[in-house]
């Protein structure tokens, strides 16, 4: 039966939930190697102090670690 949700037999929220995983782990990677986030141009623009601008990349981190940790095993075994 033709499903225009499913088209290859793989649910269409897999794709989105790979790509997402895929984001996640270079935004750790990018974490590890000591990437500034705050010297970033919109970083700079978007907030007065550099303080304000590593509080919020570090809460996008933790938010990273979070849906690696809770999506990628069920992306991976399934």
């Amino acid at each position: 039966m033709f499903d225009i949700v499913s088209l290859n037999g793989i649910a269409s929220n897999q794709w989105l939930n790979i790509a997402m995983l895929i984001a996640a782990v270079l935004r750790v990677y990018l974490e590890i190697i000591k990437f500034d986030f705050a010297e970033l141009p919109l970083t700079k623009g978007m907030f007065k102090s550099s303080v304000e601008a590593r509080r919020f990349h570090r809460n996008g981190l933790y938010i990273c670690l979070g849906y690696i940790v809770l999506s990628a095993p069920f992306t991976l075994f399934s």
